[in-house]
């Protein structure tokens, strides 16, 4: 049988790396296998969104979750709009024209 073999050291005192040791730690072998099998999975998992999906998916759920803490926190305050400006110009005629024949049209398609 051809292996590779590698060994992985957490260090308890950073936080990911010692949440990540207990749950290997406590792995539900009878729901994820075994702790091999559950790495393989999770790697492969990781680089295939690094790889084919969106390698921001994890800095974006960050930022959706600092943002779901922080905004609570700002003091809301009646914020003024600017008013939209509005077009006065009027269509000559043959413009008119113009722009009904082309919805007609545009209406033929449906």
């Amino acid at each position: 049988m051809s292996e590779y073999r590698i060994n992985v050291r957490f260090s308890l005192e950073d936080e990911a790396q010692r949440r990540a040791a207990e749950f290997l730690e406590h792995l539900d072998r009878k729901q994820y296998g075994s702790r091999n099998a559950f790495a393989v999975k999770a790697i492969c998992a990781y680089v295939d969104e690094l790889l084919n999906g969106n390698p921001n998916a994890r800095l974006l759920e960050d930022i959706r979750k600092l943002f779901l803490e922080v905004v609570p926190t700002i003091p809301s305050a009646p914020v003024e709009l600017p008013k939209p400006k509005t077009l006065t110009a009027e269509l000559s005629e043959e413009q008119k024209q113009k722009q009904d024949a082309a919805a007609l049209e545009f209406l033929k398609g449906f």
